[in-house]
């Protein structure tokens, strides 16, 4: 739009990254991979760094349940997710936008200089001491408790209201941050759900990993979840994490939920980092799987409205509104300044969006979601059925 952009984002290529073989000639086009985890398939793009130009896109749709969905007929607050089908939908989405992008003349897969991953969330995944989910394990793999918890999953309402009524007795600032109220669609009401009604799960779990962080790990392959680099967007937003308060929540406050929730702390992180920092190295074994240049950099995990927030250009004074499942509103204020708590705000954090800002959020949750449900299941699928009711609705 011919307004400066800070040099910190300037998409230049000054220097080769590692790749199989000679140098980088880098006066030849270069190229990023984005990889998008959202609630039905995962999609990958390639993309040209020099004018941002698309050579490739692939959707994967997820195989297992409804629509990628493991839902419980018994409990419709329900919907996990198995993490090997994100495991498989990886693999075929980035060779299938790799593929499309070799249609273009001089593309070179060898040539691709670093990827980032966005999911949804907060969508936690239970994970042994080796970063395995433990779904993978033949005797979890059909435990509804032991899958992904999707980001849609409403089973733990009790617990996050617990939640809220206990952080506003005796730790007010978590929850001022995140306009007062815990939702059940966060990470520490379904762990403590998942500690409540499936114990053994709980207890099989070394620890648990957001997906978003999950993804960029395995890429990297790292092998133990206290390894794992964490972002601070999932941590802010979901997980009541702050620099001001020395990170997650404190064992006093934890052990006033459930004293096992207080030791799996120990389990988890003590950082959480921003954009600017890498969460890994593409691995030897990933990069022959992809077929990409094994070494370059893996952007830290954000959630997808907020990585989206900035290919749409957010800046300061500048809303981005994403219409997707959810409905989502974006924002950034400059970290030098001073942002008052806001009633009703999703999350108020810093480099959750952009590195030097805060991250402001808010929206409605299942926007699009609850529009798909309505045309598939209200209007049973019928286009012709939908069509009436709005041109009706719109009258």
């Amino acid at each position: 739009d011919g307004r400066a952009k800070p040099a910190e984002y300037d998409c230049k290529v000054t220097r080769p990254f590692p790749s199989p073989g000679a140098p980088l000639n880098m006066t030849d086009p270069v190229y990023t991979l984005g990889i998008d985890y959202g609630t039905n398939s995962v999609r990958a793009l390639v993309v040209r760094c020099s004018d941002g130009v698309e050579l490739g896109t692939s959707v994967v749709y997820y195989p297992s349940g409804q629509q990628g969905i493991l839902l419980d007929p018994k409990d419709h607050h329900l919907a996990r997710q198995h993490p090997a089908d994100y495991l498989l939908g990886l693999e075929k989405c980035v060779k299938g936008a790799l593929a499309a992008a070799k249609k273009t003349k001089g593309f070179n897969a060898k040539r691709v200089i670093g990827l980032g991953v966005d999911t949804t969330g907060s969508s936690p995944i239970p994970v042994d001491a080796h970063n395995v989910p433990l779904a993978s394990a033949k005797k979890w793999a059909k435990n509804l408790h032991a899958q992904c918890w999707l980001w849609k999953d409403h089973t733990s309402w009790r617990e996050a209201a617990q939640i809220t009524a206990l952080a506003a007795q005796h730790r007010p600032q978590f929850i001022a941050k995140c306009g007062n109220t815990y939702s059940s669609e966060w990470f520490w009401s379904k762990i403590w759900h998942c500690r409540n009604v499936a114990p053994a799960v709980f207890t099989a779990a070394y620890s648990w990993v957001e997906l978003c962080d999950w993804v960029p790990a395995v890429l990297a392959g790292v092998t133990d979840p206290r390894q794992v680099k964490r972002g601070i967007c999932a941590a802010g937003h979901k997980a009541l994490y702050s620099d001001d308060w020395g990170g997650l929540p404190d064992k006093e406050f934890l052990a006033l939920l459930d004293p096992q929730l207080a030791d799996l702390r120990d389990r988890l992180y003590t950082k959480a980092h921003d954009a600017s920092q890498s969460a890994g190295n593409l691995s030897a074994a990933w990069a022959a799987k992809l077929g990409l240049p094994a070494g370059i950099p893996i952007a830290i995990g954000e959630f997808d409205v907020h990585y989206g927030a900035i290919g749409c250009g957010v800046a300061e004074g500048t809303l981005v509104k994403v219409i997707g499942t959810s409905t989502c509103d974006c924002g950034v204020v400059s970290a030098a300044k001073t942002v008052p708590d806001i009633p009703g705000i999703c999350g108020i954090v810093p480099g959750a969006i952009l590195p030097g800002f805060y991250g402001i959020e808010a929206g409605q949750s299942a926007v699009g979601d609850i529009f798909k449900w309505w045309v598939e299941v209200a209007c049973e699928g019928n286009a012709g059925k939908h069509a009436k009711l709005t041109q009706q609705a719109a009258a």
